[in-house]
């Protein structure tokens, strides 16, 4: 006979079978082991990282002469546009969701006390990782660069005119310049917080709508026809269909929750494990997709700055144009007395800022000749607009050029056009001029007797490379030099002849 007791035990076990809604699901406990870094494939959303292990070298025999280089700012506590669109309506929905309908164990318990990190009122500041990264840049640029750097040592008087560092105006800008100065300058030299001494080192804040000096630092902010909400359909459609496939799989580790994800849930997840690394340094979100998810979500990207900001806008090449113009002319490095510019001081205007603590520039950027490396922070639009300018990551070869769209039913793998590998937190864009020397035993690969024989003072036989985050890239139609660089001569008609190409701003920024 069956006791009271057992009975009342029997009939409550039945209770909890029969309702199984108000248990918390259990999970298994298996776990997904990535191959991949995760924070190297999310794009625009990557902390700074070096794609190569260390900058390619210069070919054998030469030296660096000159370098120009753009870059993004550093890693950020959040972007507006992202948050609004797709994190932040995700946050609110996992903050409303019955929390014991969540598992208890497994790599997806963490949802059941899981809090956002980002505030909206903090949204597009820079990070304290993001001041770190931007230091280590400064220490990695003074070991790369160091002999186009002014001497650290400190000299009583005036000397050469105070070494530039140009920034855009956003406060992103303008904090990640200054830890990069600290750390690639020494404290006599750097400011307090990384301004500059005034004397030797001085930074620049250029107005990000500023037409003045050739359209900015930030040219898609000058542009009125620029924008980049277009570039969300393809990349949606694209996300629609590998969505697909991880809210099938979470159906078995998280169903209850599954049923209430959306395409745009599963893209905010995969956003937050780059910010929430970011913000506190790890993320349990980096720890739920598979590798092949991950890779989606980066072609996902890949797909939305190829139409934004890359081969697929028709503006790209046209807001490239400032920056590798006014590189081009500073790779040249005439004495500023020599260079026939005339002294032009800007008077109000964008360019006298009274506001601002920093100083607003007196002569725009291409009038500065004293100094051998030239580093302007920017956003992550103008690296992309540089590459198309430039025509990196393009040659015919390839099996997938950069200037070919992008399937939009399925993932290519051997694509040339990497986001990740261009608009990552302080990614950047060098422009390296560089000579070569040598008798006939070592003499640079590829080059002609009349190419290596350089005379001094003379540019014509001088090579220019473009380098994405230390890593070379060949100009395609500009490649004539040692091991995929350009000529110096050959660079110069290059640049001309995109800009006679590409430099009717007028005719395809102001709106009609």
């Amino acid at each position: 006979m069956i006791s009271q007791s057992s009975l009342a035990t029997l009939c409550l076990l039945a209770l909890v079978h029969a309702l199984p809604s108000q248990r918390p699901f259990e999970a298994s406990n298996s776990k997904i082991v990535n191959e991949i870094e995760p924070l190297k494939h999310l794009s625009a959303i990557s902390p700074f990282y070096v794609p190569t292990s260390e900058p390619d070298p210069l070919p054998q025999g030469c030296s660096l002469e000159t370098v120009s280089v753009l870059i993004r700012h550093s890693a950020i506590l959040g972007n507006d546009e992202e948050y609004e669109q797709t994190m932040g309506p995700f946050i609110e929905k996992l903050a409303k969701f019955d929390k014991e309908k969540l598992p208890r164990l497994g790599e997806w318990s963490f949802l059941r006390d899981w809090k956002s990190p980002l505030k909206e009122d903090e949204l597009d500041e820079l990070s304290e990782r993001g001041k770190r990264d931007s230091k280590f840049l400064g220490k990695y640029f003074r070991k790369q660069y160091g002999s186009l750097f002014p001497d650290p040592k400190k000299h009583k008087g005036k000397g050469k005119p105070s070494y530039k560092v140009w920034t855009a105006s956003s406060q992103r800008d303008i904090d990640s310049a200054r830890s990069y100065i600290l750390g690639s300058f020494p404290a006599h030299q750097s400011g307090g917080k990384g301004e500059g001494d005034g004397d030797v080192v001085q930074l620049i804040k250029v107005p990000n709508k500023a037409k003045d000096w050739d359209r900015s630092l930030t040219p898609h902010k000058a542009c009125d026809t620029f924008e980049k909400q277009s570039s969300l359909k393809p990349a949606n459609q694209w996300l629609k269909v590998y969505a697909k496939g991880i809210k099938e799989r979470l159906h078995s580790e998280i169903p209850h929750f599954a049923r209430e994800l959306s395409d745009q849930d599963i893209l905010a997840m995969q956003m937050l494990c780059g910010y929430e690394s970011i913000a506190t340094g790890s993320s349990p979100f980096c720890h739920v997709f598979t590798d092949s998810e991950w890779r989606d979500v980066e072609y996902y990207f890949d797909i939305r700055w190829y139409h934004a900001i890359g081969y697929g806008s028709h503006l790209s090449p046209y807001l490239g144009l400032p920056w590798v113009k006014t590189a081009a002319h500073l790779l040249e490095g005439k004495d500023a007395d020599d260079s026939g510019h005339e002294s032009v001081m800007f008077n109000g205007g964008s360019w006298m800022l009274s506001k601002s603590k920093l100083p607003g520039p007196r002569l725009p950027p291409n009038a500065t000749h004293s100094q051998l490396l030239h580093p302007s922070f920017t956003h992550r639009e103008s690296p992309a607009f540089v590459a198309v300018f430039l025509n990196l990551y393009n040659s015919s070869s390839l099996a997938h050029p950069a200037s070919e769209p992008l399937p939009l039913d399925h993932r290519v793998d051997d694509r040339a056009w990497r986001s990740s590998h261009l608009i990552s937190f302080l990614g950047h864009v060098a422009l390296e001029r560089f000579k070569c020397t040598g008798t006939e035993d070592t003499k640079p690969h590829g080059l002609l007797e009349e190419d290596y024989l350089i005379r001094p003072g003379s540019p014509s036989h001088s090579f220019v490379r473009a380098v994405v985050n230390g890593k070379a890239e060949t100009m395609t139609g500009c490649e004539d030099g040692p091991e995929g660089s350009c000529r110096w001569k050959t660079f110069r008609k290059f640049v001309d002849d995109r800009v006679e190409r590409w430099g009717d701003w007028e005719s395809v920024c102001d709106k009609k």
